[in-house]
């Protein structure tokens, strides 16, 4: 509905909507804003916010924010610990039936970039195993629960 009035905005975001291996069960939207890219260049984090917030959509959740690591293994080191939690949409394995840690983390440079250095700039980590299905997820797919729909998994 807004795509009319974004101009040269292109908004990126993570898609929740369906259930794949892992089921997240504190969802309040199936949208997240994580990135706007306009003429080459992403959006450093606060013009995202900014346009995220001023078009209500909502962003992903940020774990922490630092400046640029001096060193890269303890920053290594430190992110692959913080994708051992369970993160804010509580992770639910449905292969394992059990809780899970959360799928993986991202880590970008807050600044503004060229599109021509985005490997310079996202740091990237998704957890081995994390897929577990033997067949693509759309053949048996459901739709994600939200927290405000109810249901079983509120409160649990």
């Amino acid at each position: 509905m807004i795509k009319n009035d974004l101009g040269d905005l292109e908004i990126f975001g993570e898609n929740l909507y369906a259930v794949h291996s892992i089921e997240y069960r504190k969802l309040e939207y199936h949208f997240y804003v994580f990135g706007i890219r306009e003429q080459g260049h992403w959006l450093s984090w606060e013009e995202t916010q900014f346009y995220a917030n001023m078009l209500d959509l909502p962003m992903v959740p940020v774990i922490k924010m630092e400046s640029t690591p001096k060193e890269q293994q303890p920053f290594e080191t430190e992110m692959l610990t913080l994708a051992t939690g369970s993160g804010v949409f509580e992770p639910f394995d449905t292969y394992d039936k059990k809780a899970t840690t959360m799928e993986g983390i991202v880590s970008r440079n807050a600044d503004e970039y060229p599109v021509v250095a985005f490997a310079q700039n996202v740091f990237k980590y998704v957890r081995k195993g994390h897929v577990k299905t033997d067949e693509h997820w759309t053949r048996n797919w459901k739709r994600a629960l939200l927290i405000n729909e109810g249901g079983r998994y509120v409160d649990l």
